[in-house]
């Protein structure tokens, strides 16, 4: 008798199943972190370089700040990577860690923030070399650190003080002359400096009603200025021409307003050749002989700008036109 064949055939094994993958969860980073691991956090969740999210959130430092308040809020409700694998407690913070961490972002915000105001102060008023200097110095601490593990907290004060002083220096701004309040009254055409009056922020008057104007004058004055008020006074019957300008403001020369300078070409004298140039803010030029200084540039002084106007042109008419005005 043949021996029955007792080998069972066993069912193929099955492919074990692959876990299901974990649903993302936003947390701070901890290997890659700069300050609270929000940008890195972030870059891990968006699965993108890090660098895009830090640099935005340095960038709106300068523009309202709204990042800085978003990366602030997302560093103490955040919670942060675990360093040794376990789950992410959901458990609330405390309330005294929470302030701890609110008093730290807050002065670390408000330390960037003196930074790139002392940067863009620095760039206004000639010192813009000395912040260029620290700026390419954290660049090489930067490039150092890289072959130690890194100090990429360095990337945000030196954002803090290239993006203002980068603009500070696209916009042409300058602050050098002083601050506050400066009037110039010479009384004679060799009192005024050859390179001009320089103020910086503020309220600058220069009032030329004194000097020793003849029928045949023709003063050059230069004035420059960061951001405030230049008021200039000028006798009734002196016109006014040169290159007259405000950047970022508006030009009233004998009560009409323009955003453009004057450079008409007048020829009649006496005359003003004023070259004056004002970052922000406002020039007037007022040809009048009775008001005060002080009256005027509270805008108060009641003089009616038809009557300026008729006097401006009056002056500025050629020279046969003046005479049989006069006649």
């Amino acid at each position: 008798m043949n021996d029955q064949d007792t080998t069972q055939v066993m069912p193929p094994a099955e492919d074990p199943q692959p876990e299901p993958e974990k649903p993302r969860r936003l947390l701070r980073s901890r290997s890659d972190r700069m300050l609270g691991g929000v940008a890195g956090g972030l870059a891990d969740y968006f699965r993108v370089d890090p660098v895009i999210f830090r640099i935005g959130f340095g960038v709106t430092l300068f523009f309202g700040g709204l990042g800085a308040l978003i990366y602030l809020a997302m560093m103490i409700f955040v919670p942060s990577e675990p360093s040794d694998g376990t789950e992410v407690s959901s458990a609330p913070r405390t309330l005294g860690r929470v302030l701890v961490l609110t008093l730290i972002a807050i002065a670390g915000l408000v330390g960037l923030a003196i930074m790139g105001v002392g940067a863009a102060w620095a760039a206004a008023t000639g010192h813009g070399v000395l912040v260029a200097i620290i700026v390419i110095a954290i660049g090489l601490a930067l490039v150092i650190a890289a072959f130690n593990g890194g100090a990429r907290w360095l990337i945000l004060p030196a954002l803090a003080l290239a993006v203002p002083l980068g603009t500070v220096a696209a916009a042409d701004i300058e602050f050098e002359g002083g601050i506050g309040k400066t009037t110039h009254t010479p009384q004679t055409v060799r009192a005024i400096p050859e390179d001009g009056y320089e103020f910086g922020i503020g309220d600058q008057r220069i009032d030329l009603r004194d000097l020793d104007w003849n029928e045949n004058t023709v003063v050059e004055v230069e004035a420059d200025q960061g951001i405030g008020r230049m008021l200039i006074l000028v006798p009734e019957d002196v016109c006014v021409d040169g290159d007259i300008d405000s950047r970022y403001g508006i030009v009233e020369i004998a009560g009409e307003e323009s955003s453009v300078s004057l450079a008409s070409g007048y020829t009649a004298t006496p005359r003003l050749e004023l070259d004056a140039t004002l970052d922000a803010g406002k020039i007037d030029v007022v040809n009048d002989d009775d008001v005060a200084l002080g009256d005027h540039f509270g805008g108060n002084d009641g003089i009616a700008r038809d009557e300026l106007r008729d006097r401006m042109e009056a002056a500025c008419a050629p020279e046969p036109e003046k005479e049989g005005r006069n006649g």
